[in-house]
């Protein structure tokens, strides 16, 4: 065994976990210290149980509970593999179990009856855009776009190209707004998500059959007081009314999903190495089908479209005063935003389309 210690903070960096993850698993038992200073409190552990805190991030990033881990990792070999494929098996079938009552529970919501609203706009939505390479990337990738659609509608975009990506994202935005105008033009009192899924394949239709180029996409529809959204990967939709942020959309990332389902805690992703991994995106032998979401707008709504280059960057709550205290000018608040992300770094492309309703 090496007998090299390792304060706590050595640890971290070696494992790619957080301290805060740390001291969790530590607290449950998984892993204890090898030594804890009576005065101080300071913890340290074995060099020897590196590959053991890595173990723990893989499992708990697969969405294993602490229990069920602790028993994983006392096992050899072909016990622990084996442990591992037992518990998956369940997750397969509690997945398909729910699938059914899903579209059960889909039909019976499907037949619920319309509310009869009147969608018609009274005004129309002040807007903006902003796009910046931010300071460290060599290039663009982040595509942003406003559009007014007929029956007057507003749509807001963004696209985030990743990997050999090039110009793929503004290929994607451009045809999903243009398939999306044509849809509504055609037909100017269809169905709104019905319209976005229609010019959601002709975004799907661009993504290559193979190599680790690809995209996501999130569009929010304006139409009078209602927002119509489809989203997929993990740029968001924020809506802001008063003094309440709500982030609509759910980022496509594995670690995010078990956050969303209370089988992560936000202290164990905030360092994990795969946080920002994508599950969901338009890109080879991923799911692309995106999320298709409605939410009410009231006058003096913010809507936020924006990639990742500005909200995984700036702090939550310093992003959270900037949209509630921001200027009516949305042209002065997008540049304002831009100027926050660059603030922080600027270490990602930044791409942010918004309306004031």
């Amino acid at each position: 065994m090496d007998e090299t210690l390792l304060s706590i903070g050595e640890l971290a960096a070696a494992s790619g976990l957080s301290p805060k993850a740390l001291r969790l698993y530590a607290d449950s038992g998984l892993l204890v210290p090898r030594r804890v200073d009576p005065f101080t409190g300071y913890r340290s552990y074995g060099a020897d149980q590196i590959e053991r805190a890595r173990l723990i991030a893989a499992l708990r990033g697969l969405g294993m509970g602490l229990a069920r881990i602790g028993v994983l990792c006392d096992l050899d070999g072909d016990a622990a593999a084996a442990e591992l494929r037992s518990w998956w098996r369940q997750e397969e079938a509690d997945s398909l179990s729910r699938a059914a009552s899903v579209r059960s529970l889909a039909h019976d919501l499907g037949e619920r009856p319309t509310e009869n609203i009147m969608t018609a706009p009274t005004t129309t939505p002040l807007t903006a855009s902003a796009l910046h390479q931010g300071l460290v990337r060599g290039s663009q990738q982040d595509a942003a776009a406003v559009r007014a659609l007929p029956g007057g509608r507003t749509l807001l975009a963004v696209a985030d190209g990743f990997g050999s990506a090039g110009d793929l994202a503004p290929q994607i935005l451009a045809a999903f707004a243009t398939a999306l105008e044509g849809a509504l033009g055609e037909s100017p009192g269809a169905a709104q998500l019905t319209a976005l899924e229609i010019a959601w394949t002709a975004a799907e239709a661009l993504v290559p059959a193979d190599g680790d180029a690809g995209s996501t996409l999130s569009a929010a529809l304006i139409d009078g007081d209602r927002l119509h959204i489809a989203h997929l990967g993990d740029a968001r939709v924020v809506l802001v009314r008063g003094e309440q942020v709500d982030v609509v959309t759910q980022d496509h990332t594995r670690l995010r999903s078990l956050v969303e389902a209370g089988r992560l805690s936000p202290e164990e992703v905030a360092s994990h190495p795969d946080r920002a991994v994508l599950n969901r995106a338009l890109a080879a032998g991923a799911p692309t089908a995106p999320d298709l979401l409605v939410r009410r707008l009231a006058p003096g709504d913010l809507v936020l479209v924006t990639t990742d280059g500005l909200h995984a960057v700036v702090d939550p709550s310093t992003l959270a005063d900037a949209l509630m205290d921001g200027a009516e000018d949305p042209s002065a608040l997008a540049e304002s935003l831009v100027h926050l992300a660059l603030a922080a770094g600027g270490p990602d492309n930044i791409g942010l389309a918004l309306a004031r309703v």
